[in-house]
């Protein structure tokens, strides 16, 4: 009897280190992609700003 109990419990770690495993590997991967997207969100605000103040001297130049 104490061998069943044994390898009970060996599946049931493996179980949950497999099961931790890939809940790390899926919040790592979501870090991954709102990182990704807060940098292109940063990129199109700066292209925006740029863009602003382009316009702004072009206004100012033809007043």
């Amino acid at each position: 009897m104490h061998n069943p109990m044994l390898i009970l419990l060996i599946c049931i770690v493996a179980v949950l280190t497999v099961a931790v495993m890939v809940l790390l590997w899926c919040y790592i991967s979501s870090q991954r992609q709102m990182q990704q997207k807060n940098e292109a969100i940063i990129r199109e605000m700066r292209q925006n700003m740029q863009l602003r103040e382009e316009l702004r001297k072009q206004l100012f130049i033809n007043n």
